[in-house]
């Protein structure tokens, strides 16, 4: 049943939130049967999962995308849920997490948005109640003598206890007992016979005014009738010492010597030697590629007849956006030769295949590989530099760092017969991340489960061979059971859909 545990095929690009939102479904006890990306996931995937609900991580520049999905599906099942990638990209913490919720609220109609507190927040705390305090009652004018007398203090007293917030019942109540103390209280002060305060009445004594000021600020504003001070005389101020003159007095001399720059600290420079980077001097056969030279503005303005000059930087502008890794056990040499030869010439991507070579030499794997790809192949060379559009053979001596500017690392590895798929692959995820795809082909061998949960982890995708029976398949098997298979088809069918999504 769809209520119970509906089958949700994710088609995210963003690993976070596609993390976020796995983890919230599979708490609801939703079962997740597929993780790709939408260029992926195509008709004949479709039927093959069979999906209840489909969770599209949609752009707004995805048209096409949206087209061909409302095409595809052309039914009510699965039900399409998309996500705003735009919206979701710029939330991040907390908001992200409630986003993911929401969307979990959306694919299973059911639960609560709000994600769990984490175990180290601080709690809410909120200001007790405090009780009402009754307000003094009025006391007569003229009666000192009838006030009661003050209680002492007490020292020490106790804090009030925290009482609950009263409810509109128990606020009439209170509302209602204070009024009829008040009317027992002015009941009491009648039958005394004490007159009551009047709020017009003249006060008892009388209030003094201060008069008004004449308009005068040369003396001081005096409270009583006598007259005011004659000022005091102005005093002259003090004279100001010669020393704080800001003309000099002295004497200038007619004829003045002149004072030398290197009394004042002045150190006379070229132009050339200013503008000059501050480095150790050169070795004497170092040629310098650059120069120097200052022109009149009018000579720099002025127009001068076109040379054609080309720059061409090799290192830099080849260096690898994204990696496609490939793996393969002994018995799969065969069909990574049949899926080089399926790729053309021009494409722009660097591959570092993981072959194991079992009794064959290197170079005999080199050479075969070289007579199918039309892609230049090489062996991978310590200090060496990867390039786009090459393939890259780890030794069987070692193991292949490849980092983002392209430079090989050479690693030794521990006394192991062949290189390890696992290894390269988790290297090349943890330095390209979503930008490495794994390729793992069918063969004997439980190789490359490890390295293609780690390229999943990192937001990567991993396409595997289809089984066609003909051989074992425990390294294609494996990974279809941890669930890291984003993509699955035919040697052609891979080489045709590399070149789809990596053009």
């Amino acid at each position: 049943m769809l209520d119970a545990q509906p089958a949700v095929a994710l088609l995210f690009d963003d690993a976070e939130l596609g993390g976020h939102l796995r983890q919230v479904l599979q708490e609801r006890g939703a079962q997740i049967v597929h993780e790709g990306s939408v260029a992926s996931f195509d008709a004949a995937l479709q039927r093959q999962l069979d999906p209840d609900v489909l969770v599209v991580n949609l752009d707004e520049e995805d048209d096409a995308v949206f087209d061909r999905l409302v095409e595809m599906i052309g039914s009510e099942r699965p039900r399409l849920v998309f996500n705003d990638a735009r919206a979701s990209r710029a939330l991040s913490g907390w908001d992200r997490a409630r986003w993911a919720r929401h969307l979990a609220v959306k694919v299973l109609a059911s639960g609560d948005v709000d994600p769990p507190r984490p175990a180290d927040a601080l709690a809410v705390e909120t200001a007790p109640a405090s009780a009402p305090v009754a307000a003094p009652a009025p006391e007569p004018a003229g009666h000192a003598a009838a006030m009661p007398e003050p209680e002492p203090a007490v020292q020490d007293a106790p804090e009030p206890a925290t009482e609950p917030p009263l409810h509109a019942g128990e606020h009439e109540a209170q509302h209602r007992a204070a009024s009829d103390d008040l009317e027992a209280e002015l009941a009491a002060l009648l039958a005394a016979g004490e007159p009551l305060p009047d709020e017009h009445a003249a006060p008892s004594a009388p209030r003094q005014e201060l008069p008004l000021h004449d308009g005068d600020f040369g003396g001081a504003l005096r409270l009583d009738d006598e007259p005011p001070a004659a000022p005091a005389p102005a005093t002259k101020p003090p004279a100001a010492p010669d020393s704080w003159a800001l003309v000099d007095d002295a004497p200038v001399p007619a004829h003045a010597a002149p004072a030398d720059a290197a009394d004042f600290g002045i150190e006379k420079l070229s132009a050339a030697d200013f503008l000059a980077p501050d480095v150790e001097p050169a070795v004497p056969e170092f040629q310098p590629t650059m120069s120097l030279e200052l022109v009149s503005i009018e000579e720099a303005v002025a127009p001068q007849a076109w040379e054609p000059n080309e720059m061409l930087l090799d290192d830099l502008g080849s260096v690898p956006s994204r990696v496609v890794l490939l793996g393969a056990a002994v018995d799969g040499l065969d069909a990574v030769c049949a899926f080089l030869a399926a790729l053309p010439a021009t494409a722009r991507y660097t591959i570092l295949l993981t072959q194991h070579f079992g009794e064959q030499p290197a170079a005999a794997v080199l050479q075969r590989l070289s007579a199918h790809s039309r892609l230049p192949v090489r062996l991978a060379a310590h200090g060496s530099r990867a390039r786009s559009g090459e393939v890259l053979l780890v030794p069987d001596d070692g193991q292949v760092q490849l980092r983002r500017d392209g430079s090989v690392e050479l690693r030794s590895h521990d006394d192991a017969q062949e290189p390890s798929i696992d290894a390269s692959f988790t290297m090349a995820a943890n330095v390209f991340g979503r930008d490495a795809l794994g390729i793992v082909f069918a063969g004997r061998s439980t190789d490359a489960v490890a390295g293609a949960q780690a390229i999943h982890d990192r937001g990567g995708q991993v396409w595997v061979e289809a089984s066609s029976g003909e051989h074992f398949a425990d390294m294609v098997s494996g990974i279809h059971a941890e669930r890291l298979v984003s993509y699955s088809g035919t040697l052609h069918e891979l080489a045709a859909h590399l070149i789809e999504v990596y053009p």
